[in-house]
């Protein structure tokens, strides 16, 4: 039978299709064989994510086991330098491996990245010099927001960052590794995958991985908690004793495993947020000017501004000129210390309002005037809070809290001088700047020795007269740390008195502050006075 001229074979003998639209023959069921789009884009996400291991996963692990060795349990010895220096260099590469710089952001710039490596450095080889647990806690938290910053620097343009865009993005930074928990595991596993070429997919040689990642999670979590059973029901001890299996651990081994998990917590914790910064997933949008009717700005800002002005006329009536006397059975000291907290607490509300205002209303005249007018007050204020701390410590002496409050109260005034300034200068930079001066200020204020500053101040102001039941003496033995010691030099019965209010914890102190781990110099000078 004949083939009309306009039909051609469908197919033939030797397994071939023929295709009307290409005129070519193409093997059997070739045609029936569509694009697998989801199968290519999960292909492209997997070689993405063992490239990530592939650059991150080493160096992740190295920080953390730097971390682990460097800072468990460890936070005020020579090793916090060493592990900052560490960190800087790890961060260096991790950014080589893309080829950015470790000091510029993403719009090229390098100065702000060099100011985060000198304060982050200047921070950690402070921690070395001290042995005061409030400095401690302040220059830790001082050094974690500052990391978290820069990192932030790095990866995010920060042009127009305020203070609320500036937390925004270190919470979500800091949230990361919650946020993508099964991140390096996923990667490890798509890593060795691609080295392999392994492209099976087979329900039975996944289950076999997952039950081997489920074990190694395992294992060392039963390390704490089997003893953590036993020692909460004897029962359940005397179950396993029997079956001559023994879960008790010295403290040398539960701290190697405490060291473990946080190497490993380290290495999780940084190779997400590495990774999500690279992959650009924080995102912060900058807030635009305000959109809000700035009547009603003007309206609660004129009256309060009204109540500001009379109050700082008295300030200048009562504290600043004494022109006036104060009511009776008042002395300055317990004036000046009666409403400090107070006033301190205003102030911060004062700033926060500017800030507020700035940011949801719409540009006015008025509104400025007021504003500015309110900050003058503020800074009226401020000075009646110093004022009055002074008064305070003129008669009852230095605490570090009364200290670190000058300080604070300083601070605040260079913040609002950058909120002043950002009312008259478009697109000043007032996050950047109050960063940097806060910090600056931070750094002088810990290198200055407060804590010796403040033993030295209280024996020169009490005199002769010191001795150890007098109310300073007390202070500086029970609340002032080692760095106070070179302090009492030439009093051998304060130094003598100091020795015994430490003699319960001197066992402690020399396994915290000694070794070549350990080692604290501010410790260590005391300890040439106290021998």
């Amino acid at each position: 039978m004949e083939t009309q001229n306009n039909q051609m074979p469908q197919n033939n003998n030797n397994g071939y299709e023929y295709n009307g639209q290409t005129g070519n023959y193409t093997p059997v069921g070739a045609m029936q064989q569509p694009v697998n789009h989801f199968a290519i884009q999960a292909a492209a996400v997997q070689k993405e994510s063992a490239e990530h291991f592939k650059k991150y996963g080493i160096l992740s692990a190295i920080f953390g086991l730097i971390y682990s060795i460097c800072l468990y349990n460890n936070h005020s010895s020579i090793t916090y330098p060493v592990f900052m220096l560490c960190a800087l260099i790890i961060l260096k590469l991790v950014r080589g491996k893309d080829g950015l710089s470790l000091i510029a952001d993403c719009n090229g710039k390098k100065g702000l990245g060099i100011f985060y490596v000198v304060s982050l450095m200047l921070l950690s080889v402070h921690r070395c010099l001290t042995t005061s647990f409030t400095l401690a806690f302040w220059e830790r938290t001082a050094i974690f927001m500052l990391f978290f910053s820069y990192i932030i620097y790095l990866y995010v343009d920060t042009t127009g960052f305020s203070i609320g865009e500036w937390l925004i993005g270190l919470f979500s930074t800091v949230i990361k590794p919650f946020e993508h928990f099964s991140r390096p595991f996923s990667d490890f596993v798509a890593h060795v995958k691609l080295k392999n070429n392994d492209v099976d997919t087979s329900e039975k040689k996944k289950t076999i991985r997952a039950v081997l990642i489920g074990i190694a999670i395992a294992v060392p979590m039963l390390l704490v908690i089997v003893p953590l059973l036993c020692s909460a029901d004897m029962v359940f001890k005397d179950v396993l004793t029997t079956i001559n299996i023994d879960f008790s651990i010295t403290e040398e081994i539960y701290h190697t495993i405490m060291m473990v998990f946080t190497a490993v917590f380290v290495f999780w914790s940084s190779y997400t947020i590495i990774t999500s910064m690279i992959a650009k997933e924080l995102k912060i949008k900058i807030n635009d000017l305000g959109t809000k009717n700035p009547v009603i700005a003007i309206t609660f800002t004129g009256i309060i501004g009204a109540v500001y002005v009379l109050f700082c006329i008295i300030q200048l009536l009562y504290l600043f000129s004494g022109s006036v006397a104060l009511p009776e059975g008042y002395t300055y000291a317990e004036y000046a210390h009666e409403g400090f907290y107070q006033l301190l607490t205003v102030c911060i509300i004062n700033i926060v309002m500017v800030s507020v205002c700035q940011t949801f209303f719409k540009e006015s005249k008025v509104l400025t005037a007021l504003l500015t007018a309110i900050a003058g007050c503020t800074y009226i204020m401020i000075a009646s809070s110093a004022m009055r701390m002074i008064l305070y410590i003129g008669v009852y002496h230095l605490t570090f809290l009364r200290l670190f409050v000058l300080w604070f109260l300083a601070v605040l005034c260079f913040w609002l001088a950058f909120l002043i300034a950002s009312m008259y200068i478009k697109n000043f930079p007032v996050f950047r700047a109050g960063m940097v001066t806060i910090t600056i200020a931070f750094l002088i204020f810990i290198y200055s020795n407060p804590e010796y500053r403040i033993a030295k101040y209280d024996i020169e102001a009490t005199g002769p007269s010191i001795n150890v039941q007098s109310p300073d003496a007390s202070y500086i033995k029970w609340f002032l740390s080692y760095d106070a010691v070179p302090a009492l030099e030439g009093n051998e019965v304060l130094i003598y008195d100091y020795k015994d209010g430490r003699k319960d914890y001197k066992f402690d102190d020399e396994k915290k502050y000694t070794g070549l781990r350990r080692f604290n110099f501010s410790y260590h000078i005391a300890q040439k006075y106290l021998k």
